[in-house]
């Protein structure tokens, strides 16, 4: 297919090295082939759909689409589905219409493979305009939540447990406790051992494991000045008490801003962090600011509306 000067060709493992300097000019930072590698081919839900554009004139990767399958359940159904991710294009090779270009293609590859195709993907202030236009719908929005500093120097009730144990690498208790964690939760991205260990190998973050007993734990990687949350479970309320003390003084170890995680409102995630004290922004400007628009395409298997999510940090790709 053909588009002007530009020649679309379809993800394969031989272009994931051109995809690196594509990334660091969109998006900044420097990432390696391997980040592909376990992204887009590594995933046990299947390799990723997804096309590049090729400048007819010099070869340069000028932009990049792509989708990664994921099950996700509803109750006792489950389903593959499509999680929109990595949504790029050269600076030099904007205001093309290669964004829809390239989704087009890319919707039109996954319904060959599932004929009952759905996507759903996290919008950032570029690409939600676009997706919209394209015949995305807008969920709900994700809030920021954060425990800043010097809040973090307050513990949470007695200063806790000696039976908590700090890992570098996920236990099988872990992840037993985390298959646990979203069983019953209506619309999760279903967390067999095979995904999870997946998940947990982002080469990007450099994560943490605290883990008490079958009780609670907690999953956080360091980001600059924050340390963010990638997954937090308690077995009843209270639980987690020892770990969230620990997930403190985690934070005051090297100079922090605080801890700072996003949640979708009204579930059970959101409920757990705030009764450890974790607070929004209420405004557009400041710490925590903004929201991150929840999108969907298709029809959803389990109905629209947040009621039928339970969306946490863990189901985002770049997290």
């Amino acid at each position: 297919m053909v588009s002007v000067d530009y020649f679309v060709e379809a993800l394969t493992p031989k272009t994931f090295a051109e995809l690196a300097p594509l990334m660091e000019d969109a998006f900044g930072g420097t990432v390696g082939t391997n980040y592909f590698e376990w992204k887009y081919l590594h995933n046990p839900s299947g390799p990723a759909i997804g096309n590049i554009a090729r400048a007819g004139q010099d070869g340069e990767v000028a932009a990049f689409y792509g989708m990664i399958p994921e099950n996700c359940h509803w109750g006792n159904r489950s389903r593959r589905i499509y999680q929109s991710c990595d949504t790029m294009t050269h600076s030099r090779h904007r205001r093309r219409g290669l964004f829809r270009l390239l989704a087009l293609e890319t919707y039109q590859a996954a319904r060959a493979a599932d004929e009952d195709f759905f996507a759903f993907g996290f919008g950032g202030p570029k690409s939600t305009p676009g997706l919209l236009k394209m015949g995305w719908q807008i969920e709900f929005d994700l809030v920021n939540l954060f425990r800043p500093y010097p809040l973090t120097l307050l513990p949470v009730g007695m200063m806790g447990s000696n039976n908590i144990h700090r890992s570098n690498e996920p236990t099988d208790e872990l992840i037993a406790m985390v298959r646990s964690s979203s069983a019953d939760e209506i619309g999760s991205i279903d967390k067999t051992e095979a995904f999870v260990r997946w998940r947990l190998g982002n080469p990007l973050h450099t994560y943490q494991y605290l883990i008490e007993g079958q009780d609670a734990y907690a999953i956080y990687y360091r980001e600059g000045r924050i340390l963010f949350i990638f997954d937090f479970w308690e077995r009843v309320p209270g639980s987690g008490k020892s770990i969230w003390n620990a997930l403190r003084l985690a934070s005051l170890v090297a100079p922090c801003k605080g801890v700072l995680t996003f949640a979708q409102p009204g579930t059970a995630f959101e409920r757990r962090l705030k009764r450890y004290g974790f607070i929004r922004n209420p405004f557009k400007r400041g710490p925590g600011a903004g929201t991150i628009p929840f999108v969907t395409y298709g029809e959803c298997p389990g109905g629209r509306g947040a009621d039928h999510w339970s969306i946490t940090p863990f189901d985002h790709d770049s997290y």
